[in-house]
């Protein structure tokens, strides 16, 4: 809740010593572990994890969850659920350019594709939750932005949303805005409109997070639409260059598990996660209570008797996070999550890449703020209509003058 944040911080930074919770879940923005585990109200959980049996293998596995580690070891959340393009089958398979499209999903491909599922009679081809999910669900790479940080031929690097490359992005979700085909609600719609949006058939796909977040939008569409509605994922967009991927941050995720540095036994409580990491921990965290959630078939394989959704109350970690366990063909009966979830998992696990994002200097935060600030007004403002090529030079300027030149000087000293 809204609340919660305020709690955690409150809780740490005021509480007597006995009365902070030994193992904390953080959540949201308005908790910073980093900053919290600089003034020493949390575990650095390096050596730790380190020493770990179960969540050390998760880590070494993944160089994202290494990366993401490594930017705040405070906070423990190997999840790596990322924005994907999901989007009503049938509507999909009414597109002339369909297995075109599926071919060779470039821009061209991608603003055809969108145009004819406007055609049939969509108020939009899509929407999102405002403009930051926009350009996060794998369209930039078909712009060649296939990082935060662009490297330049004389070793510099500029920040990816005051490049070329971004103007050339923009200027194709304009055509898209002026043809109808990217709904005229894209920048003000929050989580409630958009989901209603494709619920209800005003629009045939959304730009959201997959996995576990997709089994509320595949089952809502269904029930609405029938099974010919279930969701399909697509692809990344492809560049010139052949460049298909999403980039996912190496920096914090904005949830997760931390440890209290008042805790009488951290050790302790780190055995808590890495045992949840274990595979009678993920099983247990995966699909709840024998006898409540599900019970044992012969074969040693899970009948579920709820979906997945239901049991959430018991999880650690994100559902996502499977440790090694086929959960399709370990599960019987209700299925754990639908096709669609399974595919944005896959998706991707195939095309994701670790960003080159690194943590903003604590010297350098406000004037950040103001520069990702500017960046979407402008974006959003040049979608709609109401900036041009015109303006783009002088959004640049601004954006380096609040100090976004220096945050890329600093780029070129920390990026390896």
């Amino acid at each position: 809740s809204s609340g919660y944040p305020d709690f955690v911080n409150n809780m740490l930074n005021t509480w007597e010593e006995e009365e902070v919770y030994d193992l904390i879940y953080v959540q949201g923005a308005a908790i910073d572990p980093a900053f919290l585990g600089s003034k020493g109200l949390l575990i650095d959980l390096s050596d730790m994890l380190a020493a770990s049996t179960n969540a050390k293998a998760v880590y070494d596995a993944d160089p994202i969850l290494q990366a993401q580690f490594a930017s705040c070891p405070y906070l423990m959340w190997p999840s790596q659920v990322n924005m994907v393009l999901q989007f009503r089958t049938d509507a999909l398979k009414a597109c002339p350019s369909y297995e075109a499209f599926l071919a060779k999903p470039d821009q061209a491909a991608y603003a055809t594709l969108f145009n004819e599922l406007k055609a049939q009679g969509y108020e939009g081809a899509l929407t999102t939750q405002g403009i930051d999910y926009l350009f996060n669900t794998g369209i930039d790479s078909g712009f060649g932005i296939t990082s935060t940080w662009l490297k330049q031929d004389d070793g510099s690097y500029v920040y990816s949303r005051v490049s070329e490359n971004f103007l050339k992005e923009l200027q194709w979700w304009r055509e898209l805005y002026v043809s109808g085909a990217l709904s005229a609600n894209f920048a003000t719609d929050n989580w409630e409109s958009m989901e209603n949006a494709l619920y209800t058939g005003k629009v045939a796909g959304i730009a959201m997070k997959g996995g576990a977040y997709t089994v509320y939008y595949e089952t809502n569409t269904v029930q609405n639409h029938g099974e010919e509605a279930t969701l399909t994922i697509l692809p990344p967009m492809i560049s010139e260059s052949g460049e298909q991927q999403y980039k996912i941050t190496s920096g914090r995720f904005d949830r997760g598990w931390v440890i209290s540095s008042t805790c009488k036994d951290p050790q302790l409580a780190f055995d808590v996660l890495d045992f949840m990491l274990s595979e009678e921990g993920r099983k247990f965290d995966l699909f709840g209570l024998e006898g409540t959630d599900y019970t044992m078939n012969d074969d040693g394989t899970y009948n579920l008797l709820v979906n997945s959704s239901e049991t959430s109350i018991y999880r650690i970690f994100d559902a996502d996070v499977f440790g090694g366990i086929d959960v399709q063909a370990i599960t019987t009966g209700v299925a754990y999550w639908p096709a669609p979830s399974f595919a944005s998992a896959e998706m991707t696990v195939k095309y994701g890449k670790v960003d080159n994002d690194f943590v903003i200097p604590e010297e350098n935060v406000t004037a950040w703020t103001a520069c990702e600030s500017l960046w979407k007004e402008f974006a959003t403002q040049y979608i709609l209509g109401e900036k041009t090529d015109a303006d783009w030079q002088n959004f640049v300027d601004t954006w380096n003058s609040y100090g976004g030149d220096k945050v890329a000087a600093y780029a070129a000293t920390v990026i390896k």
